[in-house]
């Protein structure tokens, strides 16, 4: 079987005519940052209404690990997301800057809400989108991990026909990692 990349799924539906991110939730319910059924946290929520809003409605987020002096690296990128427990969880390789940043103690993040588009040097469209800032950490509970692998699987049901199985044998390997970003009150 061939290895196939995520950029390439994605453009693979886009040329059979089909919405690779956008709609693709099989239920709308599962990204519903309110659902009291994903593990809830009992604290009330630092998002605004139009970053609730935008989480919500979007298949992907922009982020990047902010430097000591609280400016962006150079490593931004589109990435999938879910959110439990007032968190946006995220799978990464565990080689990637931003699995690197939050293991080595630089955890604060910005992280721009919608999908404008994959990033690529010189990309800025995502820097007109909604933002917060949030604070990273790995992800070792079990629950949480298989929560938030149970919930991709809802929100990416096509994606996760191919990639369930790599980000699960990834976390077990070692060679991705779940990240947890906590947003940082306003």
């Amino acid at each position: 079987m061939r290895d196939y990349s995520r950029r390439q799924v994605v453009l693979s539906l886009a040329a059979l005519g089909l919405s690779p991110l956008a709609g693709l939730a099989a239920d709308k319910a599962a990204l519903d940052l309110s659902n009291t059924q994903r593990l809830p946290s009992g604290q009330p929520s630092v998002l605004s209404p139009n970053i609730t809003q935008a989480l919500i409605e979007s298949p992907l987020v922009y982020l990047t690990p902010l430097h000591r002096n609280g400016q962006p690296s150079r490593c931004q990128a589109e990435i999938w997301f879910v959110m439990l427990q007032d968190e946006l969880l995220v799978c990464t390789n565990s080689k990637s800057w931003r699995a690197r940043a939050a293991v080595t103690g630089r955890q604060e993040t910005q992280i721009w809400v919608g999908d404008v588009g994959v990033w690529e040097t010189g990309f800025e469209q995502h820097l007109k989108l909604p933002s917060l800032h949030a604070t990273a950490r790995v992800a070792q509970a079990p629950q949480l991990i298989n929560a938030a692998l149970e919930a991709f699987g809802e929100k990416y049901p096509i994606q996760w026909l191919l990639w369930g199985n790599r980000f699960r044998r990834g976390l077990s390997d070692g060679s991705r990692i779940m990240l947890a970003y906590r947003p940082s009150p306003a």
